[in-house]
């Protein structure tokens, strides 16, 4: 028996090796991966260098923004409270902070993206003091002095908004009188032993970058992957104003540590095993239906998955940062655990690499995952791209706008409604591509002049008409 489950595990790694060497023929796979099967490490590696010139290799030690993975140890401090009597997942936010406007929106709906309280990444960001580095209390501020509603009344909907779990983190700050940093070290990170696990900001003064990944993405100038904020496609510099934000991102850890926050969940270290299954259940809208995201799964506490039923089932969170990618899968019933942290914008999709890891560990057909295609780029000429600059007004909602810029060298910014100006890249006359998110634009004539804008992302596709 001790044979076989040797053979079993030399025969995944041995599978896995070849998925990751495929990936990584040109050398450029930046990141960790660690893959545990039956309880077992069947896989540990990792790739590239935590730094654009290319000094520091990663290595078991380096850490990650985890970006949205962030969500289930924030949610993971509600419940604790809860847990303690300290507070009800029906309470009224207006309970903690009594002069936001919106009505009826209580922390369960926050937990489960079902608030209608908008994201504060979209918001105008002339909103946000972009000489310093904001924090929770500034969105907090913005929330009260500069909304009146929610998008939806609560309840009503799914919409993905990462102001909830900024909310969240400030609840567990005003509920247990500590900074969201310190609670999270002394009540989770500390217990789960996560020594390389903690609330950072790497762009804070006196951040300790040792041992950090930094976030890269591809430049074509150089044709190199440079530091994020570096990106002239990253233009808007989000990423260092926002960079004090905390709990729907904002944590950094290591493949290492959360393997060992998957044991300190098994082990009931943090949270009894009867309530880390509320995270579990599936919530419900005020019409009855299941609360079903846009991105293919029931929502949870932190967490998303696809079967309703299984208490045992599968759950998983991914991440998505300018610089980073992540994912983090647990999966009881084979006592499966993995987890995936890349520093490079747009190398490669999470989701496809999980499926193929998936099929290796389940023993079927390997689909092919290759990097992310970097797309050609072209030069357009003036007149081409005054053909294409101007407003676009959404087919559905009018007031919606697409603002199609180009400042005095001919580079091109797009922006959807008050969120930042992005540079994006020709690569027809009538095609654009982002560098900094998966989403592209492609207008179209009638009678010769350009009449039309379609933005594909996320497999949606959403029409916009020139005014």
């Amino acid at each position: 028996m001790i044979l076989c489950i040797t053979l079993r595990a030399q025969s995944a790694y041995h599978r896995l090796d070849s998925l990751f060497n495929n990936i990584n023929q040109d050398g450029e796979l930046s990141g960790a991966v660690l893959v545990m099967d039956s309880s077992k490490v069947v896989y540990e590696r990792y790739f590239g260098y935590e730094d654009s010139q290319k000094k520091r290799k990663i290595h078991q030690p380096t850490r990650f923004e985890l970006a949205s993975v962030s969500k289930q140890f924030t949610a993971m401090a509600i419940m604790q409270l809860e847990h303690q009597g300290k507070l009800s997942f029906k309470d009224d936010i207006q309970k903690y902070f009594p002069r936001l406007k919106f009505k009826n929106v209580t922390i369960d709906h926050l937990l489960r993206h079902s608030s209608g309280i908008s994201d504060f990444i979209r918001w105008d960001q002339s909103w946000f003091d972009r000489s310093k580095i904001n924090t929770n209390d500034d969105v907090l501020s913005i929330l009260e002095n500069k909304l009146d509603s929610t998008e939806f009344d609560a309840g009503n909907q799914f919409s993905y908004s990462n102001t909830n779990y900024v909310l969240l983190a400030l609840i567990v700050e005003r509920v247990s009188n500590m900074s969201f940093k310190a609670y999270m070290q002394k009540f989770i990170f500390g217990p789960s032993r996560m020594k390389n696990t903690s609330v950072f900001s790497s762009r804070s003064p006196g951040a300790d970058l040792q041992n950090y990944a930094q976030g890269l993405g591809y430049d074509y100038q150089t044709d190199k992957y440079i530091s994020i904020d570096q990106l002239s496609s990253n233009s808007s510099q989000f990423t260092t104003y926002m960079d004090g934000i905390s709990g729907p991102y904002g944590i950094s850890s290591t493949a290492q540590d959360l393997l060992k926050w998957h044991k300190a969940l098994n082990n009931e270290t943090v949270l009894p095993k009867q309530q880390f299954q509320q995270a579990l259940l599936v919530g419900y809208l005020n019409d009855g239906k299941p609360n079903f995201s846009d991105m293919g799964g029931y929502v949870g506490y932190g967490w998303m998955f696809i079967d309703s039923t299984d208490a045992n089932k599968m759950h998983y969170h991914t991440g998505n940062w300018p610089g980073y990618q992540s994912i983090l899968v647990r999966e009881p019933k084979s006592e499966r655990f993995v987890a995936v942290l890349v520093n490079k914008w747009n190398f490669i999709g999470v989701l496809p690499l999980m499926t193929a890891i998936n099929a290796i560990l389940n023993n079927r057909a390997v689909p092919v995952v290759a990097p992310q295609d970097i797309e050609h780029k072209i030069s357009l000429m003036e007149y081409q791209v005054r053909e294409i600059t101007g407003q676009y007004s959404y087919t559905d909602s009018p007031e919606l706008l697409y603002t199609i810029t180009a400042d005095q060298e001919g580079r091109i910014f797009a922006q959807l409604g008050d969120q930042p100006a992005v540079e994006v890249m020709p690569k027809s006359d009538i095609e654009l591509f982002y560098t900094v998110i998966d989403a592209r634009l492609k207008f179209e004539r009638k009678e010769s002049k350009i009449y039309k804008l379609t933005l594909f992302q996320n497999g949606q596709e959403l029409e916009f008409l020139k005014k």
